[in-house]
C-alpha cells in the first residue's frame, strides 16, 4: 500500500512512510461480513456525529478516531468529515494508498490543458505519463505528484503569454518540449515484479541556443534539475537545485532550497531501503538529520518546509511524533491542518500496532491508548493495564474497551454497574449495552439478556444502522426463548457497506430472507437431530436452507445408523440426483441392520458432497475428509457463543453428544472402507461393488493429509486406497469401473 502527504510544489515527491498491509488501520486480513461491516460504518458523517451504534474493535482506526472524538463530546460535523476526505481507511483526497488513479486524473488534467498548445505547436497530441514507481523493496510509491502537474499547468499558461501579442511562440514550444521531457521521467523502466529496478537513463529537456530568452534559460535549468530528480539522479539534482538557490534572478530561487532538501529525503528513502541493515540505516538517518537542519532554516517562511519537518521527525523519532500528533488531535480544535495530522497519525499508528502493539496500549496519550485498547479484543491480556491506567478516571469512554475485552465473569460488580448506568444519550451506550448482553449470555444469564435485547431493539431499532441491528440480532438468536424467535433473529438485511457477491451469483431478490454465518454454525453445532426435524418443518426456515439441511440430516442419519430418520429424508435428497436415485431406493428396500448400513455406505461413497456439517468448540467448520484443522474452511472472526436458550439443557446435551461422535469420525474413506471392502470381497454379482471401490480410491485423492508427522504411504487412507485398487482389479477385472481405476493414492 502507498500513501501521500499533501504537497504544493512541482517536485513534491517525499517517499512516504510505508503502511503495513497486515493491519492496515485496524483490519486483520481482508475478511468481510455482508451483514455487519468489520471495517467501517455505512455513513461516516452520521457515525462521526455520535451515532456510533455498536462499535466493533475491528473498525479501521480512522473510525475509532471519529468515535473517540464523539465520545469525548466533540463530534465532527458533516463539513469536517468532508474535509478529511475519507476513503475506506485513507485520509486525504490524494492518498497514494488509493493507487495511481487520483494522480492519473491530475496527469490527465495537465494533458488536457496541454492539448491545444501541442496542436498549435505541432507536438504529439498525447503523452504516456505513469506517475507510479517501485522502491528497491518492491513497494510502490508516487514519483510525480498531482501538485507537480498543477504547477506545470500554471507555469505553462504564464509562459504561453510571453510570446509576441501574448501568444505562444517558438520559445514556448521549447519550454513545452522541456516539460514533456521532465514528465517522461515519472515512469520507471520496465522490469519484472520483485526484480531490481534497472538503472534509469534520464530524459533531459532539449538543449537551448544561446539566443534563448533569460526566462527560458532559467526554466530550462529548473526543468533539468526536476528531470534528474524524477530519474533518481539525486546527487546531481541536489547540486542543481542548490545552484538555482544561488541565482537571485531565477524565479525558482526561493523554491530551490526546499527542493534540494527534498532530494536528500528521496535519496534517504530510496537509495537506503528501509529493510537494509547497517550501514545503510546509519546513512539514512544522517541524510534525514541533514534534511531536518535545512528545513528548520526554511520553516519560518515556508509552509511546505514546516510540514516536511514533521514528516522527517516522524522518520527519525516515530514514537515522539506519534505522541505529539495524538496530543494535538486530542486537544486542538478541528482546523485546516487536522486532516494532514490525522493522516500522519494513522500511518504512524499502523507501524506501532504492527511492531509494538503493547507500547500503544501503554501510551500516555489517551487517544492512542483508547484506540489500541478498543482493538485489543477479548482475551488480549490488556484488560489489566486498562484498569490500572485509565478506568480510575471514571469516564464512560474507557468502559467501551473494557467491556470489549472482557470475557465471562471478568467484569467486577462495580464495572458492570458503571456500564449499566451510562445514559442512553451517550454515543457509546449501544456498544456498552451490546457487551453487557453478550457477557450475560456467556455467563448463562440468557433470559436477562433476552429482555435487554428486546428492550433495545424496540426502543432504538428504527434508528439503528443495519450493521448494529444485525449485531443485536446475532445475540437475540442465542437468547431466543423459542424456535420462532430463533428463526426470526436469524433473518438479516445486508449491510450497505458490504455488497460483495460471487461473480456468478444470481441476482438478489428482495423477498428472499438471508442469514449470516452464525445461523449455520448454530444449527450445525448446537441443534440435535430431534430439533433439526422441528426446524425442517418450520414455516420460518428460509427456503434456501431446506435442501442443505435435508442433506446434512440424511448424512448424519446414515452415520448414526438412524434408519427412521434416513427413510424420512430419502425422497427429498434423491429428488435432484437421478444418477444415484436407485441407491436411495436400494436403501429403502434393504433389510434393517447390516444390509441397510451397506446401502447407506453406497450412498455416501457415491455422493461425496453429502456432509454432516460438523462445527468444533471454536465454531470452526470441519470438512469430512480433512484430518485435524488442515484444509478446513475458514470462518470469519467472531466471539464463540453458547447454545441458543430455547434448546434447554437436555437438547443441548443431546447435540453435544452427537457433535462428539461427528468430531471423532475418521476420514470419510476410512469410515466407509471397512464395510465396502468386506462386502466387495464376497464378490457379489453387483456392478455397484467395483463402482463403490472406484469412488473410494478416487476420494482419497481429494482428502486432506494428516500432515508431515505421518508419511502419506503409512496413513490408513493410503492402505485402504491400495486395498480397494487391488480388490477391484483382482475380483472385477472386466468392469468398466475397474478399467477407470488406473491408480491408487
Amino acid at each position: 500500500m502507498r500513501l501521500s502527504h499533501t504537497c504544493s510544489l512541482l517536485a513534491c515527491a517525499f517517499l512516504s512512510m510505508a503502511a503495513v498491509p497486515a493491519a492496515a488501520s485496524g483490519g486483520d486480513g481482508y475478511q468481510t461480513n455482508r451483514f455487519a461491516s468489520e471495517f467501517q460504518p455505512a455513513n461516516a458523517a452520521l457515525f462521526a456525529s455520535g451515532n456510533l451504534g455498536v462499535l466493533p474493535g475491528s473498525y479501521w482506526r480512522v473510525y475509532h478516531y471519529l468515535a473517540y472524538q464523539a465520545a469525548r463530546g466533540r463530534p465532527l460535523t458533516k463539513e469536517q468529515v468532508a474535509a478529511l476526505g475519507l476513503h475506506t481507511w485513507h485520509v486525504g483526497h490524494s492518498s497514494e494508498w488509493a493507487g495511481v488513479y487520483p494522480e492519473k486524473n491530475s496527469a490527465d488534467a495537465w494533458l488536457a490543458a496541454r492539448a491545444p498548445y501541442a496542436a498549435h505547436m505541432a507536438l504529439p497530441a498525447t503523452l504516456e505519463i505513469d506517475a507510479n514507481a517501485d522502491t528497491a523493496d518492491s513497494e510502490s510509491y508516487l514519483n510525480c505528484h498531482s501538485d507537480a502537474f498543477r504547477q506545470a499547468g500554471v507555469t505553462m499558461a504564464a509562459r504561453a503569454r510571453l510570446g509576441a501579442g501574448g501568444k505562444p511562440d517558438a520559445w514556448f514550444k521549447s519550454w513545452l518540449q522541456g516539460q514533456d521531457a521532465v514528465f517522461s521521467n515519472c515512469a520507471e523502466p520496465p522490469h519484472a515484479f520483485g526484480e531490481p529496478v534497472p538503472k534509469r537513463v534520464v530524459k533531459l529537456p532539449p538543449p537551448l541556443p544561446a539566443s534563448a530568452p533569460d526566462w527560458l534559460k532559467d526554466d530550462h535549468v529548473y526543468q533539468t534539475a526536476a528531470a534528474n530528480f524524477y530519474a533518481r539522479n539525486f546527487d546531481l539534482a541536489r547540486t542543481q537545485f542548490q545552484a538555482i538557490a544561488r541565482q537571485p534572478k531565477s524565479p525558482w530561487q526561493a523554491l530551490a532550497p526546499y527542493l534540494a532538501a527534498r532530494t536528500l529525503i528521496r535519496k534517504a528513502m530510496l537509495d537506503y531501503p528501509l529493510r537494509d541493515k547497517q550501514p545503510a540505516a546509519r546513512e539514512r538517518v544522517e541524510a534525514l538529520a541533514q534534511t531536518r537542519q535545512e528545513l528548520d532554516a526554511l520553516a519560518k517562511t515556508s509552509g511546505p518546509a514546516r510540514h516536511m519537518v514533521t514528516l522527517v521527525e516522524a522518520r527519525l523519532n516515530p514514537a515522539e511524533r506519534l505522541a505529539a500528533l495524538a496530543r494535538a488531535l486530542d486537544k486542538e480544535a478541528f482546523g485546516p491542518d487536522t486532516p494532514r495530522m490525522l493522516h500522519d497519525y494513522l500511518v504512524l499508528m499502523d507501524k506501532v500496532m504492527e511492531s509494538a502493539p503493547n507500547s500503544a496500549l501503554a501510551a500516555r496519550e489517551p487517544m492512542t491508548a483508547w484506540i489500541a485498547s478498543m482493538q485489543a479484543g477479548p482475551g488480549s491480556g490488556a484488560i489489566h493495564a486498562l484498569r490500572k491506567s485509565w478506568l480510575k478516571q471514571g469516564d464512560p469512554l474507557w468502559l467501551a474497551p473494557l467491556l470489549g475485552m472482557a470475557r465471562a465473569s471478568e467484569l467486577t460488580a462495580a464495572e458492570r454497574k458503571a456500564a449499566a448506568a451510562v445514559p442512553a444519550t451517550h454515543p457509546l451506550y449501544q456498544t456498552l449495552q451490546y457487551h453487557l448482553a453478550r457477557l450475560a449470555l456467556a455467563e448463562q444469564q440468557a433470559e436477562r439478556a433476552d429482555k435487554d435485547i428486546d428492550r433495545l431493539l424496540s426502543a432504538y431499532g428504527k434508528q439503528m444502522s443495519v450493521a448494529t441491528t444485525n449485531r443485536f440480532l446475532a445475540l437475540k438468536m442465542v437468547s431466543a426463548g423459542s424456535v420462532e424467535e430463533f428463526l426470526k433473529a436469524a433473518l438479516r438485511r445486508p449491510d450497505p457497506v458490504e455488497r460483495g457477491e460471487a461473480i456468478d451469483a444470481a441476482p438478489a431478490r428482495a423477498d428472499v430472507a438471508e442469514t449470516d454465518q452464525d445461523f449455520g454454525i448454530a444449527m450445525s453445532r448446537h441443534l440435535p437431530m430431534t430439533e433439526l426435524k422441528v426446524l425442517l418443518k418450520h414455516p420460518l426456515l428460509p427456503p434456501a436452507w431446506k435442501p442443505q439441511l435435508q442433506e446434512t440430516m440424511l448424512t448424519r442419519a446414515l452415520i448414526f445408523n438412524d434408519e427412521e430418520s434416513a427413510l424420512g429424508l430419502l425422497d427429498a435428497v434423491s429428488k435432484s440426483r437421478k444418477s444415484t436415485a436407485h441407491l436411495y431406493e436400494r436403501y429403502r428396500k434393504a433389510a434393517s441392520g447390516t444390509e441397510r448400513k451397506l446401502a447407506g455406505a453406497l450412498i455416501l461413497v457415491n455422493t461425496p458432497e453429502l456432509q454432516p456439517s460438523v462445527v468444533d468448540k471454536d465454531d470452526k467448520p470441519r470438512y469430512w475428509g480433512c484430518a485435524g484443522t488442515d484444509g478446513q474452511p475458514q470462518v470469519a472472526p467472531h466471539v464463540v457463543m453458547p447454545a441458543p436458550r430455547f434448546l434447554g439443557a437436555q437438547r443441548t446435551a443431546e447435540a453435544a453428544k452427537e457433535q462428539a461422535v461427528l468430531l471423532g469420525l475418521p476420514l470419510r474413506t476410512e469410515f466407509l472402507a471397512p464395510a465396502l471392502l468386506e462386502w466387495a470381497r464376497t464378490k457379489p454379482v453387483d456392478e455397484e461393488a467395483p463402482k463403490a471401490l472406484h469412488f473410494l480410491v478416487a476420494s482419497t485423492r481429494m482428502e486432506c493429509p494428516y500432515g508431515t508427522a505421518v508419511p502419506a504411504e503409512k496413513q490408513l487412507r493410503a492402505r485402504y486406497s491400495r486395498e480397494a485398487y487391488e480388490v477391484t482389479h483382482k475380483l472385477y477385472p472386466a468392469s468398466k469401473w475397474t478399467k477407470a481405476t488406473k491408480y491408487y493414492y
